[in-house]
């Protein structure tokens, strides 16, 4: 007995980093991300670190239940910006670890713009722009930007228009409402977060601007990439009518190292050889049930 409280002093925090919703209520078919390092600060087997960043964010999380409540509580004032930005997605992208609550308990991340971060503000723009002339971009629907109220009982229609970009001399720029940052918000569903998870840290990540390569960014770790996952997510207190919640992500650009891919290539000729055996040994029962079936038929024609 008196080993029980080491027992639970290892067994709990483990506990801590499960996502129990993940087993209740299942995750969406589109969410494809899981976890590419450890999860006790280690780095990941077979590989070398050559920069990591990592950072906590604040932000509020509501269901979809709560749309027709006034804040702080409700987002009524966006309800039916948030309602009509929603219904151009047909999947529905999951809220931490792709967890799908399903109808109203869907769960939905709202954050001050200004506390979003420069690489991810110019990434949602960018998508912002796309008109869609050929192929229909989803990515423009991850994330939704909207505009504050400026008066008690307005509510907001539609997102704000990303700014333009720079216009060629003689051309003509669009008429779009300069909106300041402070009078902004952002929301999304949080599996929409982990697209684009390196971008969150790569501001204040230094010397790594590896971080900002998206097109590096990969699942699961392989040479010369980036990886990222969403380290921490608290629960809002919605007994006490809170909506507040922090997550915090973590990247890092990483190569194989020479006894990785030593070892990779090792399992790579034994996982080739056992599939040839397999073939082997199937080809061979095949062959015999032929010979028996052929047999037999001579036998009966006797």
């Amino acid at each position: 007995m008196k080993c029980l409280p080491l027992y639970l002093s290892l067994f709990v925090p483990a506990l801590a980093a499960i996502n129990w919703d993940i087993y209740e209520h299942g995750v969406v078919p589109s969410f494809k991300w899981s976890r590419p390092f450890p999860d006790d600060g280690s780095d990941p087997g077979g590989f070398e670190v050559h920069c990591k960043a990592k950072k906590t964010f604040h932000a509020k999380m509501y269901k979809l239940s709560d749309l027709p409540d006034d804040p702080p509580t409700g987002l009524a004032p966006w309800r039916h910006a948030i309602e009509d930005f929603m219904d151009h997605t047909k999947d529905f992208m999951g809220s931490w670890d792709g967890v799908d609550h399903k109808g109203e308990d869907r769960e939905i991340v709202v954050m001050e713009y200004k506390d979003v971060p420069l690489e991810v503000r110019e990434w949602i723009e960018e998508q912002q722009r796309d008109d869609e002339t050929e192929k229909p971009n989803k990515k423009k629907w991850w994330f939704g930007v909207f505009e504050k109220p400026q008066e008690h009982g307005q509510r907001i229609i539609g997102t704000v228009k990303p700014t333009p970009t720079p216009v060629p001399e003689g051309g003509h720029a669009p008429d779009v409402k300069d909106v300041k940052l402070e009078d902004k918000i952002l929301v999304f569903p949080g599996g929409a977060i982990y697209e684009i998870l390196p971008l969150w840290v790569a501001g204040g990540s230094g010397a790594c601007e590896q971080l900002n390569n998206l097109p590096k960014y990969k699942h699961q770790a392989i040479d010369h990439c980036v990886i990222a996952w969403v380290t921490d997510h608290t629960k809002p207190h919605r007994e006490n009518g809170k909506r507040d919640m922090e997550f915090t992500i973590e990247a890092m650009a990483v190569t194989e190292s020479e006894d990785g891919k030593r070892s990779r290539l090792m399992w790579e000729r034994l996982h080739r050889t056992i599939k040839r055996n397999d073939r082997k040994q199937q080809r061979e029962e095949r062959q015999k049930k032929k010979k028996e079936l052929q047999e037999g038929i001579v036998r009966d024609e006797l």
